[in-house]
């Protein structure tokens, strides 16, 4: 809890003491609650240059579950879209999920909002899972 218990304090300015240091228990206290919070804070930044600066965004759960919808609205086509977004489905299937998976969810909300938007969104995870609606950029669930 950021805190050193005193008698420990009192044992350690003790053993200064006896050893006739002219150090205090109060300064090593001091001194071992940065170094704690230190070790706190690299271990913090080491998981965000983990999470952010490499590829383990790619093997977020969500990612499986949005190239499955993906595959059911490449299927589904334009349907009921309007024209504008016939560009979304020029390229195949296998090309379209070859992208990152930032482009995958950009390509996602575009065509999940425009369905929405016309009220022909297909129920699926990404209609009821809040979370992953966040996770897309989509707005939340309205009930």
């Amino acid at each position: 809890m950021g805190c050193i218990a005193k008698p420990i304090v009192s044992l350690q300015n003790s053993y200064y003491i006896d050893i006739h240091s002219k150090k205090k228990g109060t300064t090593w206290a001091t001194n071992l609650i940065i170094k704690c919070w230190n070790v706190v804070f690299h271990l913090w930044t080491h998981r965000n240059s983990v999470l952010h600066e490499t590829q383990a965004l790619v093997s977020l759960p969500g990612l499986s579950s949005l190239r499955i919808a993906i595959a059911a609205e490449h299927t589904l086509r334009r349907l009921s879209l309007h024209r504008v977004y016939s560009c979304y489905f020029t390229s195949t299937l296998e090309t379209l999920l070859q992208q990152t998976p930032d482009q995958l969810k950009q390509w996602f909300l575009v065509i999940q909002a425009g369905r929405e938007s016309i009220h022909d969104s297909t129920i699926d995870i990404y209609s009821t899972n809040a979370a992953l609606r966040n996770w897309i950029g989509l707005p939340p669930i309205q009930t």
